[in-house]
């Protein structure tokens, strides 16, 4: 389990995932050598690490959705190797209700996700029946979720205003490799980052930096299972009216247990992802939505069981990370 030398670390860096480790140890009051220290050991252990991720605007030149997946109990460990291998599949949860598998999706654009459809599917072992819910709109992101277990002045002195956001800038090739480097290691130096992408460092500082104004991607920190503090991770789907979708999307994303919440092209038109410390609170959530929109009702409820792959990172029985598979965003 992570001490309270580790846990502050990674707190700070939810909130600022590439700060220099002399700032980082400024915040936290420790030395910049004990700050580094401990965090390359959180990393080889495999108990904490900085990635990317899609920022708000990704929607706008990509394609994402939700993809619901009943399969074949024997064929199930099998199944969810293939779909870890798959770089178009971040995320691999496997879920308590009917259909086991949640996946978060993404392509390049409506037509490559056909290619996922016609080709990578018939090739999954096991699969019974699918269900893909498009996203159409994102109200809170990963990147975006806290602990909580910084102090508000820390938190308040570390977190930069919202990025300015620029002009789009369609990502290339070499946008796709920079990526790709970075989603092994979010903190990795330009140069490391160049050599990797054959550019130079200040060309790769400057196109991750256009990518981070434009919107288009985000960089976060997690941890492994182990070390959420008994958090349980819980996928709430509703049917919301139109009308207050919106209203209801805010509300969602301001609450502390949302980890992710996002507008569905589906009969259930809102998404949301809660990290509680006890399933009780999913009713607090149910609660809060009710009194915003009464006539909305809950369509799913589902708890995660575990998590075998999260924004890329291939995670173990414990949760740790066993190593990277980057996702194809463009």
């Amino acid at each position: 389990m992570l001490n309270e030398t580790d846990l502050a670390i990674v707190n700070v860096l939810e909130v600022q995932p590439r700060i220099e480790f002399t700032a980082l140890a400024d915040a936290l009051k420790l030395s910049p050598a004990t700050v580094a220290r401990r965090w390359e050991a959180l990393v080889d252990a495999g108990q904490a690490w900085v990635t990317i991720s899609p920022g708000p605007r990704h929607h706008e030149i990509g394609w994402s959705a939700f993809l619901s997946i009943a399969a074949n109990v024997g064929e199930q460990d099998r199944l969810a190797e293939c779909l870890c291998a798959e770089p178009s599949f971040a995320s691999v949860l496997l879920m308590s209700g009917e259909n086991q598998f949640l996946v978060d999706c993404f392509a390049t654009s409506v037509e490559e996700s056909m290619r996922l459809l016609t080709e990578v599917f018939p090739r999954l072992p096991g699969v019974v029946r699918r269900r893909i819910d498009p996203i159409t709109k994102m109200y809170r992101l990963g990147s975006q979720w806290r602990s909580g277990a910084l102090e508000t002045p820390v938190r308040r002195a570390l977190e930069s205003e919202a990025p300015r956001i620029s002009g789009q800038r369609i990502p290339d090739a070499v946008d796709a490799r920079l990526l790709e480097a970075l989603a092994v290691d979010g903190r990795a130096g330009w140069q490391n980052i160049a050599d990797d992408a054959g550019v130079s460092a200040q060309t790769a500082k400057r196109r991750i930096t256009s990518l981070l104004e434009s919107g288009f991607m985000t960089f976060r920190a997690d941890t492994s299972t182990l070390e959420r503090s008994g958090l349980q991770e819980v996928v709430i789907d509703w049917a919301i009216p139109i009308d207050l979708i919106d209203e209801v999307g805010a509300a969602v994303a301001a609450d502390p247990m949302c980890r992710v919440s996002s507008q569905v092209l589906a009969a259930a038109n809102f998404t949301a992802t809660l990290w509680v410390h006890d399933y009780g609170q999913v009713q607090d959530h149910e609660a809060k939505v009710l009194r915003i929109a009464p006539r909305a009702r809950v369509v799913e409820r589902n708890a995660a069981l575990r998590p075998y792959k999260r924004m890329g990172q291939i995670l173990g029985t414990d949760g740790k990370r066993l190593t990277t598979v980057p996702v194809t965003w463009w």
